[in-house]
């Protein structure tokens, strides 16, 4: 079983993976254009659900900068307090 799903758009394709880390289990997207052969492509975005973020549901790490191995966006989804409710 293959634990990458790629997508065929016009210009290249997205390509999902399961994330490794098991502290932060999530799907990694990059979009990766016809004829690229680098490591890291961009864009690319994160979707993760981080087990040591006891007040964060999940969050997103995007990758605009091809030239910095950094994310340059978050975002995060706290968890609702069920007492609000």
């Amino acid at each position: 079983m293959s634990n990458e799903l790629k997508v065929k758009v016009e210009g290249g394709y997205f390509r999902a993976t399961v994330s490794e880390d098991p502290d932060y289990p999530g799907i990694d997207v990059e979009f990766v254009p016809n004829g690229y052969n680098g490591d890291l492509s961009v864009p690319r975005v994160l979707f993760e659900q981080p087990k040591d973020m006891k007040d964060i549901q999940c969050r997103a790490l995007i990758w605009g900068d091809k030239d910095n191995e950094d994310f340059t966006s978050e975002v995060e989804w706290k968890k609702e307090d069920k007492k609000d409710k």
